[in-house]
This record gives C-alpha cells, structure tokens and sequence, in this order.
C-alpha cells in the first residue's frame, strides 16, 4: 500500500470511510481490535459480576474454614495441654511414695519416679511444640506453659529434699510445702486451658458440653489427685491424720462430690453416644464406687489409732489406677468433640469445593462463549494481521496458518504467503552474500599452506587477549623461530617438499603446544609462537623441546625420500614498558639472529 490508494485482497463485503490521514493498514487494524474489545468487555462484566456473587459466598466459606482448622488446632492444643497437666499430677504419686520411704530408698520407687518424671517431660515437651503454632496468642500460651515448667522444677527440688532426709525427721511442713509446690503446677496451666476452651467453643458451639465435660473430667482427675497426696504426711510418719488435714480432706471431697455432679449433668446431655455411656459407667465403678471407699477407709484409720494397711507408695498403688477411669472418660470427650468438629470442617470444606467447582464453570462457559466469539470473528481478522506486521517487521519464521474459508480473510493468508516467500528468498541471498564474506575473511587471515594463522590473522586474534593480560601483569612469552637452510630444501627438493617441511612442522605445533598458545605462519619459513600465562623460563624450555621434535621429525617427501630439519628459536617475554606486541617480537628477531649466528638449531 502507498499514498492514499486502498488495496483490496479478496472481495470486502463493507466499505470503509477514510479520511486524509488514515491509512489502509488503520482501517484493517481498528476495526478487529474494536470487535475483540468489545466482546472481551462484555464477557468480562458477566465473568465479573458472577465471581462477585460467588467470592461473597465463598469468603465467609473460606473464613469458617480457616476458623475451623484453628479451632481444631486449638483442640489438640487443649489436648496436650491438658495431658501435660495430668503427667504432672500422676508424678504426684510416685513422688509421694518416695516421700514416704525409709533410707535407702527402694529402687522400684525410685525407678516409677524417675520414669514418671519423664512421661511428664515428654508430655511438656509435645505442649510446647503444639504451643508455638497456637492460632492464639502463642506468646502468652508459651509464657504460661514455661511458668509451669519452672514451677514443676521447683516441686521436684522441694520433694528431693524431703526425700533427702530420714523419714523420721521429714516434718509435715516440709512434705505439705512439696505438695503444694506440685500442686501450683497445675494451677499454673489452668489460664492456658480455659483460654483455649473458649477458642474452641467460640469456633465450635455445638461441641462446648464435649469441651466443658472434658474440662471438667480433667478438673476432677486433679482435685481427686489431690485429695490422695493428703494422705502423704499421714502415711509417711505413721501418725494420724491431723483435723486441719481432715478438713482439707473433706473441702476436697466437696469439690469432688460438685464435680461429679456437673459432669454427670453434661454427659447426660449427650444423647445416644455409646462410648461416653460406657467411659462413665466405668468412672462411675472404678472410682466413686471403688476408690472413694477405699479412701474412706484410710480416713478413718487415720481418725481412729493411725493403723494404716499400706504406706505412701502403696497407697499411690491401689489408689491411682482407679483415678485412670476419670482420664479415660475425659478423653473419651475430648475425642468426640475432635471428632464431631472434623465433620463439621468437612461439611464447610465440601460446601466450599461446591461454590468453586460451580464459579469454575460458569467462568469457563463464559471462556468458552469468548473464544468461540473470538475464533470465529476477531481472531481471523487479528491473526492476518500480526501476520501482515510480522513480514514488515522481517519476522519470517512465523507459521502462515491454511485458509479454512474462502472469504477475504482466506484471500489476505494467500497474499501474505506469497510475501512472505519473496522476503524469505531475499534473505536467504542475504545470508549467502553474508557467509561469501565470512569465508573470505576468514581466508584473508588464514595461511593456506599450513592452516595456521598468517600474521594479519595472528594479530587480530592476539590483539585484546595481549593488551588485557598486558594491562594485567600477567606474563606472556613470545618465540619467533624459522627452519633452517630453508632454501637449501627447495634448491635439493623441489618447492614442493618444502611444502610438505611446512605443513609437518605446523602440525607438529598443533599437536604439542598447549591450548591457550597461539601459533601462525609469519612469513616464508618463519613462525611466531604466544604464550599466555608463560614466564620467560618456561618458554624457553617449550621453545626447547619443540626445537627437539622438529629436529627428530622424519619428514616423508612426495618422492618417497624422508628428510630432517633444524630450526633456530628466539624467545623473549612481554615487559612492562612494551607498547605493543611488535616490541617483543622484534627483541625475538634479534635473539633468533644470534641463534642464526651462532650455528643455528639452538633457543637463544
């Protein structure tokens, strides 16, 4: 196209108005790129208004679920938590009884307490790890549970000491303050609990009389621990039981009896659940219709005249394997608090996977409607387009796709085809043209008898590894060397073996110089050898060597004779103050003349 001319290709079915400033490629171009806005746009608006819709629902979909996974992980939170918390009040038991032993200890005694020491250590251990990943305020639950640990350290310190001493002289101040001290770990943990008990039933509601009968069983297990560590002075003096013992003792068994109470109220409102059914009726023999008599009976032995059926460690026995049903039922709870919030997660999950697969396909139908639009009216259009801007731009390598209708589109493919093969053939003259050039000055530079570089080529390749090195300081060596009696062979032999005494000693430098080195012919018989990275030493003694492969190469004549030559070497290195490299090759043309001078096949 040039001027104001329009050209047509094919048979347009519409007129364009042109102006004086519009051109044919203008009017081409506008209108697909009107056509694609428009479609896109309105595609775009539906696209928008749907996801609108669908990003409402599913951001309160997301949100539950994020709320969910939290909730959960406050549950299991709970769950160590609470587990740390009863390791803590079973050591209670063990300790008592140790408390309670004559020196020497009993190793039985000795060894349940330091195992039960270390249940309690892992289980800490699993809460801090659960701690740090709490949803909720980690810091402050971390800070709570350390608090925790350190009184734990203290307790164990106190009830050593005790255990320190003969039975005798351990004084009931001494083993209530290490009770008491054991007993402020649990207190300690209480904050943390409750805490995360509200987390989870502000996510879950369903689940808070699952949560709140588990905090409660977990409560009971303590105040029932604790009601059996009253016992310990008792037991470990063989006295009997003190009235501010006894009152402690029967406070204690009030709280037990309200416990009890408020658990059964909240189990009984979970209606059909098997296992909790069973949990409690197992608490229900095991401790309020075992060990309660049981603690009963020592109450009133301690009362009446002190005579105790067993000691500490004894009592610890019989009395804490019933407390068990108690932590059985609250894990009974707490698993099917766990386990009813999973399905819930799922359900959220479930409506959410819903919301998405159905914004996916609404999208993707409106994807579909565009692309249909776009194949079928804009993308052709567009398509010959590019392809038109692509040959004026010289790109050439792009496919010309087969007209699938006849119409204009398909009559512009055919026109842009033969364009594009035209401009194709032109630059494929060019790169002819191009490769004719390379390979000529590729010949300039190269000796064609030896295929070694002449010495314009040499130079260009030198040229900025030399002045880079140069600059640099590194060492760079330079031997100029020539064949003697050069002329003496093409005089007895013919031109022709002296030739083929070039071409041996080229490749006889080929083969045994280093990679980095550069060899050429520089002229007649002479050779310039660089060596980059070469003190003068070195290159001389490479001169050296290469002299005494020239000198025993046996060179086989085209008439069948063999012949040896020498050469002579001069060697110098690149000093500081040179220029240029002809500074240095001209001090090895004066070395290679004494080396001339002085008989010839010898490195100067």
């Amino acid at each position: 196209m040039c001027g104001s001319h329009r050209v047509h290709l094919g048979r347009p079915h519409r007129r364009e108005v042109m102006t004086p400033d519009t051109s044919a490629q203008e009017v081409y171009i506008r209108s697909p790129m009107r056509l694609r806005k428009l479609l896109l746009g309105l595609v775009l608006s539906l696209t928008a208004f749907v996801l609108a819709l669908v990003l409402h629902t599913l951001s309160g979909a997301v949100v539950e679920l994020r709320q969910g996974t939290e909730g959960l992980q406050s549950m299991e939170t709970l769950r160590l938590l609470l587990s740390a918390a009863e390791m803590a009040s079973r050591e209670r038991g063990p300790a008592n009884g140790v408390m309670g032993d004559d020196l020497p200890h009993d190793s039985d005694k000795l060894a349940r307490l330091s195992e039960a020491r270390r249940t309690t250590d892992a289980a800490f251990s699993a809460a801090d790890k659960a701690v740090q990943s709490a949803p909720d305020d980690p810091a402050k639950l971390r800070a709570i549970l350390s608090q925790a640990q350190s009184q734990l350290l203290q307790g164990r310190q106190s009830i050593d000491a005790v255990a320190a001493e003969p039975r005798r002289g351990r004084s009931p101040e001494q083993i209530r303050h290490a009770i008491a001290q054991m007993f402020e770990v649990i207190d300690d943990l209480t904050p943390a609990t409750l805490r995360l008990t509200q987390v989870v039933q502000a996510t879950y509601p369903k689940e808070a009389n699952l949560l709140l009968a588990a905090r409660v069983a977990a409560d009971l297990r303590e105040y029932a621990g604790r009601l059996g560590s009253h016992f310990t002075i008792a037991l470990t003096k063989r006295e009997r039981i003190e009235p501010e013992e006894y009152a402690a003792v029967e406070q204690l068994f009030g709280r037990i009896d309200q416990l009890h109470t408020t658990l059964l109220a909240h189990v009984q409102n979970v209606e059909g659940n098997e296992r909790i059914n069973q949990a409690t009726a197992v608490m229900q023999s095991r401790y309020f219709g075992s060990a309660i008599p049981y603690i009963r009976a020592q109450l009133a032995a301690g009362l009446r005249d002190a005579a105790y059926s067993v000691d500490a460690a004894g009592f610890a026995k019989r009395y804490v394997p019933d407390m068990d049903s108690i932590v059985e039922l609250r894990d009974v709870l707490i698993d099917e608090a766990v386990g009813h919030s999973r399905l819930e997660q799922t359900a959220a999950r479930r409506a959410a996977y819903v919301v998405i697969f159905l914004a996916t396909g609404t999208v993707l139908l409106l994807a579909g409607i565009l692309l249909l639009l776009q194949y079928r009216l804009s993308r052709p259009l567009q398509g010959a387009i590019e392809l038109i801007l692509g040959v004026a731009h010289g790109l050439l390598d792009r496919p010309i796709p087969k007209p699938r209708y006849r119409d204009e589109v398909g009559d512009m493919l055919e026109a842009i085809a033969v364009l594009r093969n035209n401009s194709l053939a032109r630059l494929e003259l060019e790169k002819e043209r191009q490769d004719l050039l390379a390979r000529l000055k590729e010949q300039a530079s190269t000796d064609f008898l030896t295929d070694l570089p002449n010495r314009r080529g040499f130079f260009e390749l030198v040229e900025s590894t030399y002045a880079m090195q140069h600059r640099q300081g590194l060492p760079i060596s330079v031997a100029l060397f020539d064949v003697d009696h050069f002329k003496r062979v093409n005089d007895n032999h013919g031109h022709g073996a002296g030739d083929v005494v070039l071409r041996e000693i080229a490749q006889t430098c080929k083969t045994h110089l280093r990679s980095g080195d550069i060899v050429a012919r520089f002229g007649g018989e002479e050779f310039l050898l660089l060596m980059p990275h070469c003190q003068l030493s070195a290159a001389v003694r490479k001169a050296e060597e290469l002299r005494a492969l020239i000198e025993q190469t046996v060179i086989e004549l085209p008439d069948g004779q063999t012949l040896k030559v020498t050469a002579s070497f001069g060697v110098d290195m690149c000093l500081p103050q040179d220029d240029t490299l002809h500074d240095v090759i001209k001090r090895c043309d004066e070395k290679l003349y004494l080396a001339k001078g002085g008989g010839r096949n010898q490195v100067v």
